[in-house]
């Protein structure tokens, strides 16, 4: 089944995963465009997301970022002409970035959908439904199942996608794509996606640390049979090392005593150890050279790290060097959801003062100073702090020191003036003393 997805003032409709879409019918569909397309729009690795996830510090990394991000408050705002903002609370792209952006899901879970999309493949596709000309849904689809292609004879490129044997062929209209990085062309790469070495090294040393604690001998045996045991035949062989593995061999038999017959001996052999072979060791590097790859520093991982000072500056590195570059990329993609009459004035920002949430006494003094300043009213603490608010006419009140003044020549010539009207009075006052003494004497 193939169909193409347009814009949404189409009034054929079409059931997809629950959602309406609209169809063109009289549009020449997508499919055939066979314009050439190469590997660029293609993923390719050597590791199924199971198998990245099977990873502890991939899953670790992974979860870090995405929850972070999906923790964060966004909103959408519109700027004003004094220079400053102002929340859409009533723009449709509000309230499903913060209510539900669909029947399925809250804002948190597509969030981190969309995150994880882009950490393990690189590219994220947001489903657009439409009711009219209002944006009234976003659902997040599998980017393994999806194709970018490109029309035959145009620069524009639609999205092929598979589910559940159908094709469907989506355009700009319906589709939002969001890539992590690109090289080139349009398909985005993931972080791990090249890199991905790590990440199965890391897999396999678990892997044989699971064999070697689950055989249960954790040494090599040589095992001598004497030299009267002349019948001894490699078949014999066989079935002495099967018998000994089954009745000494895994976790469950380690309790039991080694016991040999016939005057057979079992010495370990003298080969490197896990200890010698530095196991722990090479976990713990595989597992940082992942952490670096998603830039994920170390003690967001359990891992002990005497960097900072307190968790500010730990939760503010985060912020700087991990978050903010995907933050960035969500926002301005983000901002392609907005009307094209609103983008010039609208735009999308993620709340990153949400996670820089200080102690309570470096709060208050910040606080303080910010109040005193004219900086923050009464009532924006009080928001900070999801406390009551108190009266408008005193917690909407700014306040500032009464012995700083704007610098302009209106308030320089006022200070001027009281400054000589205050001079002329002590000069007065001065000479009025002079008399009365001088009249005293």
């Amino acid at each position: 089944m193939q169909g193409v997805f347009s814009c949404p003032n189409d009034c054929i409709f079409m059931k997809l995963f629950g959602l309406e879409i609209r169809r063109a019918p009289k549009k020449v569909p997508l499919s055939q465009y066979t314009g050439n397309w190469t590997g660029a729009f293609r993923y390719h690795t050597d590791m199924t997301v199971a198998e990245l996830l099977e990873n502890a510090t991939v899953n670790a990394c992974v979860g870090v970022i995405s929850d972070a991000v999906a923790s964060l408050p966004v909103g959408v705002y519109r700027r004003v002409s004094d220079g400053g903002r102002k929340l859409e609370s009533k723009a449709p792209l509000y309230r499903l970035l913060k209510i539900r952006p669909n029947l399925n899901q809250h804002t948190f879970v597509l969030l981190k959908q969309i995150m994880m999309h882009l950490l393990l493949r690189g590219n994220a596709f947001i489903f657009k439904e439409w009711e009219g000309t209002e944006l009234t849904g976003l659902s997040a689809l599998n980017p393994e199942a999806m194709e970018i292609r490109k029309m035959e004879g145009r620069n524009e490129y639609y999205y092929r996608y598979h589910l559940d044997g159908s094709v469907y062929d989506l355009t700009r209209d319906s589709i939002l794509h969001i890539p992590a990085m690109v090289w080139r062309g349009v398909w985005g790469l993931s972080p791990i996606e090249y890199a991905n070495k790590a990440a199965h090294l890391g897999n396999r040393m678990d892997d044989y640390a699971e064999h070697v604690f689950d055989g249960g001998i954790h040494s090599k045996l040589k095992v001598t049979v004497p030299m009267s045991e002349k019948n001894f035949s490699e078949d014999d062989a066989k079935k002495l090392k099967e018998r000994l593995a089954s009745a000494y061999g895994g976790v469950e038999n380690a309790k039991y005593p080694f016991i040999l017959t016939q005057g057979m001996q079992a010495e370990s052999l003298n080969l490197p150890g896990n200890s010698d072979s530095q196991l722990v060791e090479n976990r713990s590097y595989s597992a940082k050279e992942v952490a670096k790859i998603f830039r994920v520093p170390l003690s967001k991982l359990g891992e002990a790290d005497a960097k900072y000072n307190n968790n500010e500056q730990q939760e503010r590195n985060f912020l700087q060097s991990t978050l903010n570059p995907w933050l960035r990329l969500l926002e301005q993609y983000f901002c392609d959801l907005l009307p094209v009459y609103d983008r010039e004035d609208c735009y999308v920002e993620f709340d990153r003062n949400a996670m820089l949430q200080a102690d309570s006494s470096i709060r208050i003094e910040n606080y303080q100073k910010q109040l005193l300043h004219g900086m923050l009213t009464l009532n924006d603490i009080n928001r900070m702090e999801n406390r009551p608010l108190i009266d408008p006419k005193i917690g909407d009140v700014r306040f500032m020191p009464v012995n700083e003044a704007p610098v302009t020549p209106e308030y320089v010539a006022a200070y001027m003036a009281n400054q000589k009207a205050m001079l002329k009075a002590q000069e007065e006052g001065s000479d009025g003393k002079k008399k009365e003494n001088s009249g005293s004497l």
